[in-house]
């Protein structure tokens, strides 16, 4: 049964600084302003406003000294943030006490107070924060399992007992039992109700082993789950599980496309950014969604929050969400907001400086859970993620390098934030390095980064990080080799020849989950596969081709072939990467790049035999007769079919035979 959404009254806004050049230890509030409609959600999703109230908690101070229980209380000014620092990297945050009012008090000096909220360990102005006996709270927020759901009751008012927020945070691990109470102030790690003070003792001496799980951190999938992966939801059925939990008259209904699109081009994985969406716009209903087409509160800033960007639709916002916002900017590792490429939380992130509200990760990937149960729990646990450092007081800076070697080149650094998550791309080590995917867009060259472009390709942006540096918290789901493409199967008839070249890497996937087997042959592609065949050597770029720009996939292919006359470009000198290349022009280009390898090539074949051979162009006839002659092509059901495209199927057909037959 659809689930009614309820309607936020106000604009759920937000404020974009874009402030090139900026340190990462600038500690401005990217996303947020004072005054910004506070809300929270139920259990079943829901998102309302909450009025918010100044919290101050009154009680007798003659027994404070004597109590070890004692909470931080944010709630003292009503709807404001408050700025603190982070303890050993000095980085601000900030966070607002009518989204999540409490904290682990963990003692003061200095006129500071030191806290555990959210993940980070921090201290704050003690004048900005009160510091209160636990007993005086009548609400303490706390986890509790409800119906095999982990669940998070986060109170804003400390002098009251309801609880603003129920946020399902994933399945219930098996330590945790059903209708249990479990304190923690990182979501990692649990205390018992009889545990608290043993609980802020263990975050005063970095341990945790007095919590329930001391040796099995938890590790909420979707929030941890960095954004450079993939949805293996269709346009469809992301519209359908959309349809599903929305309002008939959301502006999230009908965006399906949209995201996977986005998700292909600028490798901001569709269902997380649904999630995003639907947190901050409430489900597509927000006045901003409604007035602006702006599902993501952007550019709604502090001195005028009603001049957030308008979008002449949808779709335009969500391009400049998953292209701007994230992929040039919170999932760059040189921007200054980068904090981790996953929603995370206050310790680690793109919640570290995108929300006030120390639980915004958590609602966001919670409204990913609902989405993907609607759809039948297809991405849930795909994916293996490891955590560098998973506790808050631990503060490595770990290099992710171009190979598996302490020697290679440092793509960028994971910065100093705890409990950073990484995307594991093959669950056995090499040489002592995991292969992780890489939150930057990389050059074409994979030496760095490129952060002129917003554009991701999945198979070529990827790293190494040491093994001991990190602990893998998930272990996925998804199959290894072609088994994971959801459209191979083990009985079609070119099965294994896409299995042959996927396992060499030598063909990749359209996507994650999608080989497209059936899918037709660009230039640019069949380029980068006669690269890969040549072991990817390495190209400086020059402006050969005006269509053929430093920084794509398919950049250092084209400049390789082309400087080997293996490809060459058209008449009027653009060399079209995007046309589609035919059966006769791939006979070709194998020719050609048999020459170069200096192969024998003087198998031929009278091509008479077949009833389309006089459909041969001139230039392809000689190259016909050899990839016909030296078994590569057979015959399209009888037929050359030589001006017909050459689909993907084919293509792996052709380069297998071609490497069984000379041995490569």
């Amino acid at each position: 049964m659809r689930k009614q959404r309820k309607t936020l009254l106000c604009i759920l806004s937000l404020c974009i600084c874009l402030l090139a050049g900026m340190l990462v230890s600038f500690d401005a509030h990217a996303e947020e302003y004072d005054g910004k409609p506070v809300t929270g959600m139920d259990e079943e999703g829901n998102i309302y406003e909450i009025e918010p109230e100044v919290g101050l908690v009154e009680e007798d101070i003659s027994t404070f000294a004597d109590s070890n229980e004692k909470i931080v209380n944010f709630n003292t000014k009503g709807n404001a943030t408050t700025d603190y620092n982070e303890v050993g990297t000095g980085d601000g945050g900030y966070t607002n006490g009518a989204y999540g009012a409490d904290a682990a008090y963990l003692g003061e000096s200095g006129g500071k107070v030191k806290f555990m909220l959210s993940g980070v360990i921090g201290q704050v102005d003690k004048g900005s924060v009160q510091v209160i006996n636990k007993s005086s709270a009548k609400s303490v927020s706390y986890y509790t399992v409800s119906g095999g759901w982990l669940v998070h009751k986060v109170t804003t008012n400390l002098n009251s007992s309801n609880y603003a927020s129920s946020i399902r945070c994933g399945r219930a691990p098996s330590y945790l039992s059903e209708g249990g109470q479990y304190y923690s102030y990182d979501g990692h790690y649990f205390y018992t109700t009889d545990k608290y003070s043993a609980m802020l003792n263990d975050y005063r001496n970095n341990s945790r082993g007095s919590s329930v799980n001391p040796g099995s951190p938890y590790y909420n999938y979707f929030q941890y789950l960095p954004m450079r992966s993939a949805s293996a939801y269709s346009p469809a059925s992301m519209d359908s599980m959309i349809a599903s939990e929305t309002r008939a008259e959301s502006k999230m209904r009908g965006i399906g496309t949209s995201l996977m699109s986005n998700q292909n081009t600028y490798g901001v994985n569709g269902l997380l950014a649904a999630g995003v969406a639907a947190n901050e716009s409430a489900w597509g209903n927000s006045n901003l969604a409604l007035t602006k087409n702006n599902l993501f509160g952007l550019n709604a800033v502090d001195s005028n929050p009603n001049d957030a960007y308008s979008y002449s639709d949808i779709n335009s916002c969500i391009k400049d969400f998953t292209e701007t916002y994230m992929s040039k900017g919170y999932l760059n590792p040189k921007d200054w907001r980068y904090f981790g490429g996953f929603l995370g939380d206050k310790a680690s992130g793109i919640g570290v400086k995108y929300a006030s509200d120390p639980y915004w990760g958590e609602k966001a990937a919670a409204a990913a859970w609902f989405l993907d149960e609607a759809g039948g729990n297809q991405d849930q646990n795909v994916y293996t993620i490891a955590i560098k450092d998973t506790l808050a007081s631990s503060h490595q800076n770990v290099a992710v390098r171009a190979d598996s070697n302490a020697g290679s080149t440092v793509l960028y650094s994971t910065g100093t934030q705890s409990n950073t998550a990484l995307l594991i791309l093959d669950n056995t080590s090499q040489n002592g390095f995991y292969k992780v995917i890489s939150d930057g867009v990389l050059n074409s060259s994979r030496t760095g980064l490129n952060t002129a472009s917003g554009k991701y390709d999945f198979s070529s942006m990827y790293g190494y990080v040491a093994a001991d540096s990190i602990v893998i918290v998930n272990k996925g789901t998804n199959l290894a080799g072609v088994d994971r493409f959801t459209d191979m199967d083990e009985s079609a008839w070119f099965y294994e020849y896409v299995k042959f070249v996927y396992d060499r890497g030598i063909m990749t996937g359209m996507d994650t989950f999608k080989f497209g087997p059936g899918e037709d042959l660009s230039r640019a592609q069949f380029a980068t596969i006669l690269y890969r065949m040549a072991g990817s050597p390495s190209v400086s770029y020059s402006n050969v081709f005006p269509d053929v720009q430093d920084g794509y996939f398919f950049t250092s292919p084209v400049l390789w072939a082309y400087s080997n006359q293996v490809i060459t470009g058209y008449e009027n000198g653009t060399f079209g990467p995007g046309d589609l290349i035919t059966r006769e022009q791939m006979a070709v280009l194998m020719y050609r790049y048999a020459e170069y390898c200096g192969l024998n090539t003087q198998d031929s074949s009278n091509l008479n035999s077949f009833p389309d051979a006089g459909k041969v162009s001139g230039f392809s006839k000689e190259a016909m007769s050899w990839a016909v002659g030296a078994g590569l092509i057979q015959g399209d059901q009888g037929a050359l079919n030589p001006q017909g495209n050459a689909s993907r199927a084919h293509c792996a057909t052709i380069i297998t035979r071609f490497m069984q037959k000379y041995g490569l």
